[in-house]
Order: C-alpha cells, then sequence, then structure tokens
C-alpha cells in the first residue's frame, strides 16, 4: 500500500532528516516539507475539497512548527480531516506529552533524534487507521468536505464603529431563519455588544469556558444562550478584564467543540486583535471584514489585513471586506476598497439607513429589525453571498412585492380612489394657466392698441385693429378695444377679454379681465 506522508516542520535541517527517513520507508510518498500551520491547514483543505482520496495517509507534525502550536494544529487536523492520521514529533516522548498529544487526536509520537524503527511503526500504525477511517466513511462519502462539522465565520471590523457587530448579529439571524442551527460567539472580550443588542442578562460567558479542558455538549449548553429570535449565544465576559482569561488555546478548544455541534457558528471579532479572536479569524472557514468607505476606515482595513497576513493569521486574498453604509454619491466605491486591501470585496453591500436601526439599536431589539429594511436585505444577501442561508428565505427590499400575494389588490383600490382627485387637480391647475394667459393677452394686446392709436387721427379704430391682430382667434371674436386721446398729450387703451372655460373657443367666464396701456400721442403737430 503506498502511504502518502506530509511532514510539517520550521526547521529546515530537521526537514531534511525527516524527509530523508521517510523516503526510506517501504511504500512511503513523502511530500516536500510544509514550513508554518498555515501553509499546512491550507494544503489539506484544497485536496480535502477535491475529495478524501487526495488527501494524504498520514502527516507529522515537528513540535517546533509554528505560528499554531503543534498540539492546537494536531488537534485541528484531527477535527477538521478525520481520515488523516497525524504523528507527532518531539523531544520530550514522556507520559504527560503523550497523553496530551493522545487527547488532541494524534495517532503516535516519536521522540527526537528520529529513530527509523519507531519512526516506521508510528507512520505504518497511523496509515492503517487512516485507511480504516476511509473505508467507514464509503464510497458515498468520498467527497469529504474541507470542514467536518459547522462552518465557522469570523467577523472583524476595520475599526470601531463600522457596523461589526450588527452584521454579525444578523448573519446568524439569516442562518437561523434558513432553518440552519447557528451559534453566535462574542469575541470582543473587553467591549462586547452582542447582550446589549439583543437585550440579554446572562451570568455565563465564554470566560467560563477557559480553564476547560474538555468542552462537552452540558459544558456548552450550561455557558450558552439559547435567544428569542433563536440563534443559541456565547456572550462575553461583563467584566473586561475577565476576557484575558481566554487565550489562543481556550479559543480553539471552545470553537472546535462549537463547529461539532451547530451548522453554523458566527463569530463576532470586534476591532481589536487578541489571540483568543486571532485564533478564531485563522481557523474560520470564512473571514469577514467589516469597513465603511471613508478614507479612516479603509486605511484601518488595510492596516488590518497586512497585520494578519504578517501575523500569518490570514491572507488577504482569504479574506472577504464587506462594504457598510454604501451609497452611490460616495467618492470611494467597493471596488476601491478592494484594490487598497488586496481583499475580495462582497459583492453585497450595505446601505446607509441608520435611520431604520436606530429604534430596534435603542430598545435593545435589534432582531426586530423590519423585514422590509434595506440594511436587513443588505445583510442577509451577504448571508446567502457566503452560503450560509438559500435565496428563498432572503427578505425582499424595502418597495418590491412578491409575485404571490401581496397588497396588489390595495394598491388597485387605492389607485381608483385617487384617480377623480387627481383629475380634478390637473383640471384646477390647467384653467389656472387659462386665467393667467388671457391676463397677458389682455395686457399684450393693450400695448398694441395703444402704441397704433398714438400714430393715427382715428384712435379708435386703429386701437382695435392692431389689438384684434395681436390677439388669438379664439380671444379675438369676443374682444372689446377702447382707445381714446386724453387732454393731457396722451393715448390710452383698454382691451377687455373673455376667460374660457378649459377649452378656449367654446365656452367663456362670465366674468372679463382687462388689459390697459397708456403712451404719448405721437401724431404730428400742425
Amino acid at each position: 500500500m503506498t502511504v502518502r506522508i506530509v511532514a510539517g516542520t520550521s526547521d529546515p535541517d530537521a526537514a531534511r532528516a525527516l524527509l530523508g527517513l521517510l523516503g526510506q520507508l517501504p511504500g512511503a510518498e513523502p511530500a516536500p516539507a510544509v514550513h508554518d500551520s498555515t501553509a499546512l491547514l491550507d494544503l489539506l483543505a484544497r485536496a480535502a475539497e477535491t475529495g478524501v482520496e487526495e488527501l494524504p495517509e498520514v502527516v507529522v507534525v515537528h513540535e517546533t512548527i509554528g505560528p499554531m502550536p503543534a498540539l492546537d494544529l494536531v488537534r485541528d487536523i484531527a477535527l477538521r480531516f478525520p481520515a488523516v492520521g497525524v504523528i507527532l514529533l518531539t523531544p520530550d516522548p514522556g507520559p504527560a506529552v503523550l497523553a496530551a498529544a493522545m487527547n488532541s487526536g494524534a495517532r503516535g509520537v516519536v521522540g527526537l533524534p528520529l529513530s527509523y524503527d519507531e519512526l516506521g511503526a508510528r507512520v505504518d500504525a497511523a496509515a492503517t487507521w487512516a485507511a480504516g477511517v476511509r473505508r467507514h466513511l464509503g464510497p458515498q462519502r468520498a467527497a469529504l468536505p474541507a470542514v467536518a462539522g459547522g462552518t465557522v465565520v469570523a467577523v472583524a471590523g476595520a475599526k470601531g464603529g463600522v457596523g461589526t457587530t450588527v452584521t454579525a448579529v444578523h448573519l446568524a439571524l439569516a442562518a437561523h431563519a434558513s432553518g440552519r442551527s447557528t451559534a453566535l460567539v462574542d469575541l470582543d472580550l473587553q467591549g462586547g455588544d452582542i447582550a446589549s443588542y439583543l437585550d440579554v442578562q446572562f451570568r455565563r460567558s465564554v470566560a467560563d469556558l477557559a480553564d476547560i479542558a474538555d468542552v462537552s455538549s452540558r459544558v456548552l449548553h450550561d455557558a450558552m444562550y439559547v435567544h428569542e429570535s433563536g440563534p443559541a449565544l456565547l456572550l462575553a465576559p461583563a467584566d473586561g478584564e475577565r476576557g484575558e482569561d481566554v487565550t489562543d488555546r481556550a479559543a480553539r478548544l471552545v470553537l472546535a467543540a462549537l463547529r461539532q455541534r451547530y451548522e453554523v457558528v458566527v463569530v463576532d471579532c470586534g476591532t481589536q486583535m487578541t489571540s483568543a479572536n486571532a485564533a478564531a479569524v485563522e481557523v474560520a472557514d470564512t473571514a469577514v471584514l467589516v469597513t465603511t468607505p471613508d478614507v479612516v476606515a479603509v486605511r484601518a482595513a488595510k492596516r488590518m489585513v497586512r497585520m494578519w497576513d504578517r501575523l500569518q493569521i490570514r491572507k488577504p486574498q482569504d479574506t472577504t471586506t464587506v462594504v457598510n453604509r454604501h451609497t452611490r454619491a460616495t467618492e470611494i466605491q467597493p471596488t476601491l476598497v478592494g484594490r487598497i486591501t488586496g481583499t475580495r470585496i462582497a459583492a453585497s453591500t450595505v446601505p446607509a439607513a441608520f435611520r431604520e436601526l436606530q429604534p430596534v439599536i435603542d430598545a435593545g431589539r435589534l432582531h426586530d429589525l423590519d423585514a422590509r429594511s434595506t440594511v436587513k436585505a443588505g445583510i442577509w444577501s451577504l448571508a446567502g453571498e457566503l452560503g450560509l442561508v438559500t435565496g428563498a428565505s432572503l427578505p425582499a427590499p424595502r418597495g418590491k412585492k412578491s409575485r404571490r400575494g401581496g397588497d396588489r389588490g390595495q394598491v388597485t383600490l387605492e389607485t381608483l380612489g385617487m384617480t377623480p382627485i387627481i383629475l380634478i387637480t390637473l383640471i384646477l391647475v390647467w384653467q389656472a394657466v387659462l386665467t393667467g394667459y388671457t391676463f397677458t393677452l389682455a395686457g399684450n394686446a393693450a400695448d398694441q392698441a395703444a402704441r397704433a392709436a398714438a400714430v393715427s387721427s382715428d384712435p379708435q379704430s386703429a386701437g382695435a385693429d392692431a389689438a384684434a391682430s395681436d390677439l388669438p382667434g379664439a380671444w379675438s371674436g369676443d374682444a372689446h378695444t377702447d382707445a381714446h386721446r386724453n387732454g393731457d398729450g396722451t393715448v390710452e387703451a383698454t382691451v377687455t377679454l373673455k376667460v374660457p372655460v378649459l377649452f378656449p373657443g367654446t365656452i367663456d367666464f362670465p366674468f372679463h379681465v382687462h388689459g390697459h396701456a397708456k403712451t404719448v400721442d405721437e401724431r404730428p403737430t400742425r
């Protein structure tokens, strides 16, 4: 039987010695050594996406590997890839180390310096165990998922106030609404606000699990609070100083236990990186970084992504950035945020609509946010993009109605009831326009009549002809012009018109509109 072996060690000399011995084992096919825990987990995850048959039978972990502690790495591999046998290399293979390795899921411990016989025996035992597990999985389980258990989503914020907790809460609500068992964990250990947003007072917190080596179902049940909206909550400690008790190892243990018991685990990591929430970001299947479209927040997001990369917590291309409070008018659009941070940008954005959020936030009832809220629609759309919900569970955005049911009949009745009012309003507006136009015509006609009368020996006749020629046909028929000279050397003209009703030339109102004009008599003196 061919045994594929992957070795993980950060020491080049140890890697050469280990690969040399592994290459001498019968049937062994050692792959090139992997130098850190992140790369090793990525390698196994990519292989598992294709199928269990692509996974190596044996993984050998050197105690000096980093940045993840060796025992934590062994535990993570055993939980996520149960069809792989893990062997730990340690210079102290005593009873305490052996017990710790077995508790973490290792299939064997080999002491340093290496011995060919001991290494061969441990590899053979681990390979035999892995083959048995794969036979037990059967052909129908050939496509083993990268995560054995639930999906962990870590939500972190570029800086304070960008909407990290609101996003985390509604991602969990969306997952639960789609029928999946969901846990919401508050790892913002010193400033967690999930309890405030959901109006929860509970004496247990994640700090109570910090010193427990075996997080069983009963222990989780005692520490978690099942909220009325559905998700189970694991809250941050009420006293911020207790957050220091939650180490990265404790966070890994808790998340591993939650992963085995819930289909979706959403972790609010806050905006400050501690060892605990850094571990959450590292082990999460999906890391979501929340930012807003302003210069300060985008710079903070870039710093966060670079820090994760430097500390080998997560690579930029494995991070999904979501833009909160997005508007089309802002100068910083999601595509620009993606280029600046080097991360993948979520197609779903959360619009700027704090007025929708303020009432439920002030009441501590974030889960009661209106189903038509654009903020809720944006976050739930993000949940669908992340694979946490199905399309049927997504809320309809504000203003859009379902094809079936809804209030289409009500809208039709309201439209019919408004039609007479709309028509009457249009008629009144049109009549007002005609009245104003008649005033304008009367004034212009009076001006023309006065100018014509000023140069004519017969002012009445000349003024009437000039006024009639200036008026449209619908108004000229009933027009009356009075033009005469005054004794003070001026000529005065008055034009009287009727105001038509709706349609000029048909019916007129019984009142008249007058236009007056006066000018200097320009008739030559004799």
